[in-house]
C-alpha cells in the first residue's frame, strides 16, 4: 500500500476546499475545479490534476444523474468527441513536462479559461460551435482539471437546469479520457509520473467532501446566482493562477 503524499494538513485543507467548490458546482453547474485546482498546486502539487479530476468525476456524475431529464444528449456526444481530441495534445505535452514547466503550463491553462469566460464573446450555441469549444475544454481539464469556463462560453445564455444536466454530462464521460491521458504521459522512461496508485487513492479521499458539498448544493441551488458568482470564481482562479506562474518563473529562472 503506498504512502499518502500528503500531510494531514494539507489533506484537511483539501477536503475543506473541495466542500465548497462542489457547493457551487452544484448551484451552477461549474466551479469546483476552478475554485479549488489553482489553491491546490499551492497547497501541494500532487493534488493536480489526477486526484482533482477523480474527485471532480464523482460531482460530476451527481450532478448528471440528478439532472439527466434537462440533458441534451447530441449536445453531450460532440461535446465529448471534443474533449477526447483536446486531450491528446495536452498529454502529449504533459509527457515531457515536469515541475516548473508544468506549473506555468497549469496556470497559463486556467488564465485563458478565465480571459474566455471573462472576455464578453457572445457564441452562440451550435454543435459545431460546441465541438471546437470541447477541444479547448478537453485540453484544459487535462493539464489543469478545469474545463468548465471555456465550456460555459457557449452555454452561458442557456437553462441554469440544461447547463447542470448537459455540462455534467459531458464532463462525466470526458474525466477518464483525461485520465487516460494522464497515466499514458507518465509511461515515457524517467517521465513524471502523472497519474498512478497514489492519485487514485488521493482522489477518493477526497471524495467524502464531494457528497457533502453536493448534498449542500440542494438548498444553495435556488440562491445561487450565476451572473454574480461566476466572476467571482473566476476572479480568483486568475489571481491564483498569477501567483503560480509567478512562482513558477521564479523557479524556472533559479535553474538556468
Amino acid at each position: 500500500m503506498p504512502t499518502l503524499p500528503v500531510s494531514p494538513i494539507e489533506l484537511a485543507a483539501a477536503l475543506c476546499l473541495v466542500v465548497i467548490g462542489s457547493v457551487i458546482q452544484g448551484s451552477i453547474g461549474f466551479g469546483l475545479a476552478a475554485v479549488v485546482a489553482p489553491i491546490l498546486l499551492l497547497v501541494n502539487k500532487i493534488f493536480l490534476p489526477g486526484p482533482m479530476l477523480v474527485t471532480s468525476m464523482l460531482l460530476t456524475s451527481l450532478i448528471a444523474w440528478r439532472d439527466r431529464e434537462h440533458a441534451v444528449w447530441s449536445e453531450v456526444g460532440v461535446g465529448t468527441t471534443g474533449r477526447i481530441i483536446g486531450m491528446m495534445p495536452a498529454a502529449l505535452a504533459l509527457r515531457f513536462l515536469s515541475g516548473p514547466g508544468y506549473e506555468l503550463l497549469f496556470a497559463v491553462a486556467v488564465l485563458a479559461g478565465v480571459v474566455i469566460s471573462l472576455g464578453g464573446w457572445h457564441v452562440r450555441l451550435t454543435l459545431r460551435n460546441l465541438f471546437f469549444t470541447a477541444i479547448g475544454s478537453g485540453f484544459v481539464s487535462t493539464v489543469s482539471a478545469v474545463g468548465g469556463p471555456p465550456m460555459a462560453l457557449v452555454y452561458q445564455n442557456e437553462q441554469a437546469s440544461k447547463i447542470r444536466g448537459t455540462l455534467n454530462a459531458i464532463f462525466t464521460i470526458g474525466t477518464p479520457i483525461s485520465l487516460i491521458g494522464l497515466w499514458w504521459a507518465g509511461q515515457r522512461p524517467n517521465a513524471a509520473v502523472r497519474f498512478g496508485l497514489p492519485e487514485l487513492m488521493l482522489g477518493v479521499l477526497l471524495m467524502p467532501a464531494v457528497v457533502v458539498g453536493f448534498l449542500l448544493s440542494r438548498y444553495t441551488a435556488a440562491r445561487l446566482n450565476d451572473r454574480h458568482t461566476r466572476p467571482i470564481i473566476l476572479a480568483l482562479a486568475a489571481a491564483t493562477a498569477l501567483v503560480v506562474i509567478i512562482r513558477s518563473v521564479r523557479a524556472l529562472g533559479g535553474s538556468f
